[in-house]
């Protein structure tokens, strides 16, 4: 039995859901098929149970989730930024505009739960105010990767996890966001994670190196060259993020179907661009 199998026949099984979406039953086998193909081996069945579970009771106990899956308008958005490219503000506009609920610091909160660490206390935040955050995350990837010490981030008694444990939970996170639908996910690995991923459009925010400086150094309050050798730590740690959790490289274009240069546009135009091709690969 493959990882598919099983989750299907819950589905098919399940009396109240023959009830209420009997006419989605195919369209979520689909679904679970191409999963399986996606999905690294890493990603066990009990796992293909649980998004399972989660469509299940989506489908039971909110019904716009289930009017807009039966008419076919689910749909997925992620969201990849160079720091400094206002790419966060084009993330929320996108989410505002669509009416999706924006995902990002929610995802290591999930993954600390899912790892048996204490939540991640993240207060409201920015782009700005989200850096130190993300920079001890990506920090951890240029260290011997025998273990992470996630105990220590979270200020608790140390737990050893390893890196495949983390990437595991990670890629589970993400996937299990999609599966909720009507979302758009910021950053975190999701646009190579869901790159197979059904009815989803994956964005690149951009800019030149040079603005983002100038970005960077006005929301920061420091000077262009400390912004300057800031920025490319970050990219670089980006960039190893990327290669390191699945393999791939964030500066290709085979990732994404749009990328976006907020040097040439505004972040109400690269919103408008980014919801009409959404309209045009997810909606089609």
């Amino acid at each position: 039995m493959d990882r598919a199998e099983e989750a299907v026949e819950l589905l098919y099984e399940d009396e109240e859901l023959a009830l209420c979406c009997d006419k989605l039953l195919p369209k979520l086998e689909e679904l679970f098929v191409r999963l399986d193909k996606t999905l690294p081996d890493f990603v066990d069945s009990d796992y293909f149970v649980e998004l399972a579970q989660r469509i299940r009771l989506n489908l039971l106990s909110d019904e716009e989730y289930r009017e807009r899956m039966l008419e076919g308008k689910m749909g997925v958005v992620t969201v990849t930024y160079q720091l400094g490219s206002l790419g966060l503000e084009v993330a929320r506009a996108v989410a505002e505009k669509l009416g999706y609920r924006l995902v990002y610091s929610e995802i290591l909160q999930e993954v600390a739960k899912r790892l048996g660490v204490p939540e991640w206390k993240i207060e409201e935040f920015n782009e700005f105010k989200y850096v130190p955050s993300k920079l001890s995350f990506f920090d951890l990837f240029q260290l011997d990767k025998d273990f992470i010490d996630f105990g220590a981030i979270f200020g608790e008694k140390k737990k050893e996890i390893t890196f495949e444990d983390f990437r595991e939970a990670l890629t589970k996170t993400v996937t299990a966001f999609a599966v909720s639908n009507n979302v758009v996910i910021v950053g975190h690995g999701a646009a190579c994670i869901l790159q197979e991923y059904p009815n989803t459009l994956h964005l690149k925010v951009e800019a030149p190196f040079a603005d983002r400086v100038k970005v960077f150094a006005e929301k920061t309050g420091t000077t262009l060259d400390r912004a300057e050798a800031q920025l490319r730590k970050i990219d670089e740690k980006e960039r190893q993020f990327y290669r390191d959790v699945c393999g791939k490289d964030i500066e290709q274009i085979d990732l994404f179907h749009l990328k976006l240069n907020t040097s040439k546009l505004s972040v109400d135009n690269a919103t408008e661009l980014a919801v009409n091709a959404f309209k045009l690969v997810v909606e089609e």
